[in-house]
């Protein structure tokens, strides 16, 4: 018989491991199944005000958030308004300094115009009658009244802070230029008093002769401050005003040369006159190659250039937009003020020669506000980057 096959035994089963008592009742806390209904009633509590706690959280989160982009936009609004006026400010500094520097220029003309009309007036008084003297006393008071203006003016620019020292220079000869002024016309009325005939048709030669030789010295006066500040005047927008005065003094060297042409028919020994001349002649052939010396205004012209530079500067901060370019602006800033180091040592060593620098550092404290301006401008777009990206440059 063949061989039944046999059935295979049954798998055996696996029972739970039995858990002692100390697991079993950790197994029941963990799963809750000691809580009475209390303790339930506690949990579900708490988990409502947990859950409710969460939420509002999380809904002043949000508030928060919502806020501190406004507030951020508010600031970036501040920001602006406070580089505009900055700008403003920086303008109005830049602006206080020029109009000080054009003050005092126009007082500097206004001194050398009356000192100009004296000399005009003086041309004017040999020819004068009775009732030309009476005018010119009138001018006279005018020109008196003019100079007690000046002298006003003066003692404002000084309150102001303005350097006067070189205006001071000129007024001496304005001074003595009035005096002489009010000698000769008392001495031309007591002339014309005493009844002394003035010959019309005869030239007076030696008149003409004292005439021209007048005028030659104040005209020789007048070329050697003019010489004097085609070398010394610092500031480069008053070069076509000393060209313009270059071109008077040619136009009054014609004249005298007009009538030294008249006087050589008198026979008078001019000889005096023609040496006297040739100052005048030199004086106007020095000009261009004095203004070409002026290591002042040589030296201004670099602080002006410089200031270009640091006006493009400023307009490149106020337009950047990230970090790298501000890096770059805040070394131009280290660079700048270095360049300003460097202008002041070169200052220094122009006042080691014995040179008045005074007119020059007014022109270089000008460049000094500007670079203080670039800097302040370089922090204010720092910060405005700052809040907007939410990084702090």
């Amino acid at each position: 018989m063949s061989e039944q096959p046999q059935a295979s035994a049954p798998a055996e089963k696996q029972l739970p491991v039995p858990m002692t008592d100390a697991e079993l009742r950790l197994y029941q806390q963990e799963s809750l199944l000691l809580d009475d209904d209390y303790t339930t009633e506690l949990r579900l509590q708490v988990t409502y005000y947990g859950e409710a706690l969460l939420n509002r959280v999380k809904y002043e989160v949000e508030l928060l958030e919502k806020e501190m982009v406004a507030l951020s936009m508010v600031f970036n609004e501040f920001l602006d308004e406070v580089k505009v006026m900055d700008d403003k400010i920086g303008n109005l500094s830049t602006s206080i300094n020029q109009g000080k520097l054009q003050a005092a220029k126009e007082v500097d003309q206004t001194i050398k115009q009356e000192v100009q009309t004296v000399v005009e007036q003086l041309r004017l008084l040999p020819r004068a009658d009775l009732d030309g003297v009476e005018v010119l006393y009138q001018n006279l008071d005018a020109l008196h009244d003019n100079y007690q203006v000046i002298e006003e003016q003066l003692k404002t620019l000084e309150e102001i802070g303005v350097k006067t020292e070189h205006l001071h220079k000129n007024m001496p000869a304005l001074e003595k230029g009035l005096q002489q002024f009010g000698k000769s016309i008392e001495e031309r009325q007591m002339t014309l008093l005493v009844g002394e005939q003035e010959k019309e048709e005869k030239v007076d030669y030696d008149a003409l002769k004292q005439e021209l030789t007048s005028m030659m010295i104040s005209q020789r006066r007048a070329m050697i401050n003019h010489l004097r500040q085609a070398q010394t005047m610092a500031n480069p927008k008053e070069v076509e005003l000393l060209r313009r005065n270059q071109t008077g003094f040619e136009k009054s060297y014609k004249q005298i040369m007009q009538q030294f042409e008249l006087l050589k028919q008198s026979g008078l020994d001019l000889t005096e006159l023609e040496n006297d001349l040739q100052p005048i002649a030199s004086g106007l052939s020095q000009f261009e190659r004095a203004l070409a010396s002026n290591q002042f205004l040589k030296f201004t012209e670099k602080i002006y250039e410089e200031i270009e530079v640091v006006n493009e500067q400023i307009r490149d901060a106020q337009a950047c937009d990230n970090f790298d370019d501000l890096e770059i602006l805040r070394e131009n800033v280290e660079a700048l003020y270095e360049n300003c180091d460097a202008f002041a040592e070169e200052l220094e060593e122009l006042e080691n020669q014995g040179l008045n620098i005074n007119s020059v550092i007014e022109h270089y404290e000008v460049l000094r506000v500007s670079v203080e301006q670039l800097e302040r401008v370089v922090q204010d777009s720092s910060n405005r980057i700052g809040i907007t990206s939410g990084t702090l440059g």
